[in-house]
């Protein structure tokens, strides 16, 4: 894809010749300052009204339009789980959601090549085996409860906070209030109770201040909203999956009520397609198998699924990180690195690298680069999944002490195995 050219750095040469000619003595500053904003704001508003090609505008926001666009054909899957089955596997889930988004977080978005020189300067094999021992940026502030050195090993006493943690408490509390009817509506409103503005990101955090400006639902996640397509959707999608092992037509369906109040399209669909493959994940013969039903749960020719059969096809050449992070930085190149698309691919290679072991996974991944805390905790969710607790190292979760810290308004924290027996009571009450 052709990507135009960046405006690079207009605002910041407005702004600093606007600060020069101030100390200058220049007057009507003001004003022209206030023309170059209104022309553009409306340069800006004739961008976001510009029509979308006739293939893209044809890919379906609605559920009913995601159901009749998708493959008709679906691979059935047999619920044989024991309920002791299910709830090694929810564990497994949980747990490896956490630890995938936990080994990532401290290192979200570098470059490979500072992911390698960190690990290099901290002593730490790469891809990483455990936690790294230290944070590049230790002393800020992150998620209110919490800073990036809690992510070290030494320093990790309980799971600190995370978006892609949260986002799954969230899920917990709607669907412990309103069970499996709850609706789009419903998650705004726990958006404006449970969401700090500060603790969201892109179009999470358009669609929250949209939503505390008054605007209806239907409209808050669109509203001067560029980042439809971006990956936040898909990191709140597990939760959904998790009540429903062996069921991928519901927990795509329940990620859709989710999605649709912030993203379009692509957003919308990587939430759908890695809701599916979790909840085939628990019943399905392979994780191949579980990667492929998910594709039938959106709609057949959109863009999404295009570039996720095209990571299927090129997985068997994809063994290790740095083979994942070249592939997509060519195929991708100039695209967001929080985009939906792109990390997609690298989430459905590290699962594969991650079949015979997790810990596998989530390293390979993190590894990879770009929103690597997103794309290793689905990982681990998918892995964790399939194997279950058994096959996922200790060391991956005594660290926390059973707890997680919480930024959601009002909860200081969660107890972990308290949050997996809730999701299974969920599961028992509407299965």
């Amino acid at each position: 894809m052709d990507y135009p050219e960046p405006l690079e750095g207009l605002q910041d040469r407005i702004n600093r010749f606007a600060r020069h000619k101030s100390e200058m003595g220049a007057v009507g500053i003001n004003e022209k300052l206030l023309g170059i904003r209104k022309f553009l704001e409306q340069r800006a508003a004739e961008l976001e009204a510009m029509p979308e090609g006739p293939r893209r505008a044809a890919e379906p926001d609605t559920m009913a339009g995601i159901i009749s666009a998708a493959p008709q054909t679906k691979t059935p899957l047999d619920f044989d789980l024991t309920q002791d089955e299910y709830l090694s596997k929810l564990r497994g889930a949980v747990i490896g959601r956490f630890a995938g988004c936990a080994l990532g977080a401290p290192v979200e978005l570098l470059t490979l090549e500072q992911l390698q020189s960190f690990a290099a300067d901290t002593g730490t094999s790469f891809p990483p085996q455990n936690y790294w021992m230290d944070a590049p940026v230790g002393y800020f502030p992150r998620y209110k409860a919490g800073k990036g050195r809690d992510f070290a090993l030494p320093n990790m006493k309980a799971l600190p906070p995370d978006d892609d943690i949260a986002y799954t408490f969230l899920a917990l509390l709607v669907l412990e209030e309103f069970g499996a009817e709850f609706t789009t509506s419903d998650i705004a409103a726990f958006w404006q109770k449970y969401l700090p503005l500060e603790c969201t990101f892109t179009a999470e955090r358009i669609t929250l201040r949209n939503l505390r400006e008054g605007l209806p639902v239907e409209r808050a996640g669109v509203l001067h909203n560029p980042d439809v397509e971006l990956i936040g959707a898909s990191i709140r999608c597990d939760g959904w999956a998790y009540v429903n092992p062996g069921i991928p037509a519901r927990a795509a369906e329940f990620a859709w009520r989710d999605a649709v109040l912030s993203h379009r399209k692509s957003g919308i669909y990587s939430a759908m397609y890695f809701a599916a493959v979790i909840a085939a994940a628990f019943v399905s013969d392979s994780l191949e198998q579980a990667l492929a039903i998910g594709l039938e749960y959106i709609p057949a020719e959109c863009e999404f699924s295009r570039q996720i059969h095209w990571a299927l096809e090129k997985a068997s050449e994809i063994t290790d990180y740095s083979l994942a992070h070249a592939a997509v930085s060519e195929r991708f190149a100039g695209m967001d690195p929080v985009h939906a698309v792109n990390n997609a691919c690298l989430t459905v290679w590290g699962i594969l690298l991650g079949k015979d072991e997790y810990t596998a996974g989530i390293s390979e991944t993190v590894a990879m680069g770009y929103d690597n805390d997103c794309t290793a905790a689905t990982a681990g969710s998918v892995l964790g999944a399939f194997h279950g607790i058994d096959r996922i190292p200790a060391y991956w979760y005594e660290p926390w002490n059973n707890t997680a810290v919480s930024y959601l308004n009002g909860i200081d924290s969660f107890g972990i195995s308290e949050v997996i027996e809730r999701f299974f009571d969920i599961w028992k009450s509407i299965s």
